[in-house]
């Protein structure tokens, strides 16, 4: 390769990292940074209740998530703004022991819809996992005793609440969550 193909092709490379990746988000950047919701509204008609720990969930999922939620998006709440429907499609709340020997793991999956009266402006898939099998029999141990299934249920709605506000809005900031956090 000569040297002017050489120069040719590191300025394409670099120029080609310099320029911004398409968002995949259906709602435009512009649109985000002001986005304001009047409500969030939590169905689990139809949910997927797939261990007899999440059965124990199922009346008070809708309301627990719906709190988490309007937690996250404190900021963003305005009666003028637009709806938050999320459709939870499956909940799976696994036991410590079983999770720590990797028997098990605790899921809940959804989808968020974001709907300017008639108009549906964007639809975003939810998955959220929580708790790790352990390495050793010893940290399974230890993990059985310290985890709970009550842990993992609030781990997940927090975690499904989390995954909302980065798909819809976007990531923070280093620091915004947690100064948002504190102003709550």
């Amino acid at each position: 390769m000569n040297r002017r193909a050489f120069f040719a092709l590191a300025s394409a490379i670099a120029i080609s990292a310099c320029t911004p990746l398409a968002s995949s988000n259906p709602i435009a950047r512009e649109l985000r940074q002001t986005l304001q919701f009047s409500s969030v509204t939590v169905n689990t008609q139809g949910t997927a209740f797939d261990s007899n720990r999440a059965a124990n969930y199922s009346s008070a999922l809708s309301g627990d998530l719906r709190t988490v939620l309007e937690t996250e998006f404190v900021d963003r709440m305005d009666p003028s703004g637009v709806q938050m429907i999320v459709d939870v499609a499956r909940l799976n709340v696994a036991g410590s022991t079983t999770t720590a020997f990797g028997r098990d793991q605790s899921t809940l999956s959804g989808s968020v819809r974001v709907v300017d009266g008639d108009a549906l402006l964007g639809t975003y898939a939810i998955q959220v996992a929580v708790g790790d099998p352990s390495q050793t029999t010893t940290g399974a141990l230890v993990s059985s005793a310290i985890n709970s299934g009550e842990g993992y249920y609030r781990a997940l709605i927090n975690g499904f609440a989390r995954d909302a506000r980065v798909q819809v809005l976007g990531a923070d900031l280093p620091g915004e969550r947690l100064l948002r956090q504190l102003q709550n």
